[in-house]
């Protein structure tokens, strides 16, 4: 291991322990046999006509019968359908490769819900180098565009889109794995989610480059779900909707303090997006999120938690620290309806309620909406938030807080926080602290305080 390489370790992994209070393993463990195979040797042409996934794919079982390896990807462009990286496996994609994904969606099992690049079942894993992922997104993207066209119930019912089947692929999909690695490699244009983490353990990515044009629908750059330990450092992103997004969809026995915990987001430079995020999904706990030093510049969110009744749970010891943010519309969201609004702007607007309000795909009801009952594991449930240390200039909507009737946010703290906005940061059923914090509205209200909700 290089000397620079090693040092970026340690310093991540005493931050995360020092921030999380977690263990400083939390970086995952690497290391290969010296075994090389070369997709070249193994029958890939690089043209970007011909398919080089037999090639790709027998590369792989190759070093993984010999108990692991480099597989090696030189300069070319290699068009791929789905691959199976493996344990022991260093897929090593160098200065000048491109790797590019089919656009046939017959090649993508629906079953497997599987992805371009899939890490299944496996530990020690790493993709790494400067050479290039590309989805080839744009005709998935149209792809979805003349579904909702097609369909007159996506254009004005909001539900319906929310719960609409989409048959789109990850770009890269890990499950149920342990120390696996991103590093160096570009990622672009995902048919939808571009790095889609689904209960695994141990995972590393670090100054990789995940881009797509800030219109391309539902390319979120990074999920972890239902995943433990994730370090998400020193990347720059651009993308067309969350940055990241940490989910935890349900309960599981074997992690009933949270199904998703001890994730640390770091020193990232983030372009268009709509923010990191928590959630929709947090029905299964979400614990031990620290979101540090990152650089946000002309994003639609900054800093979220969005969850809704239904796929709501446990919010808990979540701390965004030292965030600056320029010409990011919203910074803060945090808020317990997740509702889609229809495409149909008009026909959205007509769907309000007196006091509710459109922000973005979403849409809120207005403060005299009814309290339901509590349900274990499907209402929000958020405590033990902390934005301490956060500018941000240049925005439009300071934010929102928006709770429950039946279960308000039960902890927000700010704490030198200064925002520059036209509009001050809303707060309904939740209560609200400051300190050393000013909101600079335009409007000449900083907090605008509705039903059930209070700042102090």
């Amino acid at each position: 291991m290089k000397t620079s390489t090693a040092r970026r370790l340690m310093l991540a992994s005493a931050a995360l322990a020092a921030l999380a209070g977690t263990a400083a393993h939390a970086q995952s463990v690497n290391r290969f046999p010296d075994k090389v195979c070369d997709v070249r040797e193994h029958g890939a042409g690089g043209t970007r006509i011909w398919f080089d996934t037999e090639a790709f794919q027998s590369a792989i079982d190759d070093c993984a019968k010999a108990g692991g390896g480099t597989v090696r990807v030189v300069r070319g462009e290699y068009l791929i359908g789905p691959i199976w990286l493996k344990s022991n496996i260093r897929l090593e994609i160098q200065k000048g490769a491109e790797v590019l994904a089919a656009t046939d969606p017959a090649l993508f099992p629906q079953g497997e819900r599987a992805g371009l690049i899939n890490v299944k079942d496996a530990d020690n894993v790493a993709v790494v180098g400067e050479g290039l992922i590309d989805g080839q997104g744009a005709v998935w993207w149209e792809r979805i565009r003349a579904i909702w066209r097609s369909s007159p119930n996506f254009a004005t019912d909001g539900q319906a889109r929310q719960q609409q089947k989409d048959d789109r692929p990850r770009l890269i999909l890990v499950s149920h794995s342990t120390n696996v690695r991103f590093e160096g490699v570009r990622i672009e244009n995902s048919p939808s989610f571009h790095l889609v983490l689904n209960d695994s353990d141990h995972v590393t990515i670090d100054r990789v480059r995940i881009t797509a044009p800030s219109s391309a629908p539902n390319t979120d750059a990074i999920d972890p779900i239902n995943s433990r330990h994730v370090v998400i450092t020193n990347n720059v992103i651009s993308v067309g909707d969350d940055i990241v997004a940490v989910k935890s969809n349900g309960p599981d026995a074997r992690y009933p303090d949270a199904v998703s915990s001890d994730i640390l987001i770091s020193g990232n430079t983030i372009l268009a997006g709509r923010g990191i995020c928590i959630g929709s999904g947090t029905s299964g706990g979400v614990a031990r999120v620290r979101v540090e030093n990152n650089s946000f510049d002309g994003s639609m969110y900054g800093l979220r938690i969005k969850t809704m009744r239904g796929k709501g749970g446990k919010v808990r010891d979540v701390v965004f620290k030292d965030n600056r943010m320029t010409d990011v519309e919203t910074p803060l969201v945090f808020t317990s309806y997740y509702e889609y609004r229809p495409l149909d702007i008009k026909a959205a607007s007509a769907q309000l309620k007196p006091g509710g309000f459109i922000l973005g795909n979403q849409i809120w009801p207005g403060p005299d909406d009814a309290a339901q009952p509590v349900v274990p594991d499907k209402t929000p449930d958020m405590d033990g938030i902390v934005v301490d240390g956060l500018t941000a200039t240049g925005a439009d909507l300071a934010g929102i807080a928006v709770g429950l009737p039946e279960r308000p946010i039960a902890g927000l703290t700010l704490r030198n926080v200064r925002i520059e906005a036209k509009r001050g940061l809303l707060v309904r059923n939740a209560a609200v602290t400051t300190a050393r914090t000013t909101v600079a509205a335009a409007d000449g209200k900083s907090f605008n305080v509705e039903a059930g909700g209070s700042v102090k």
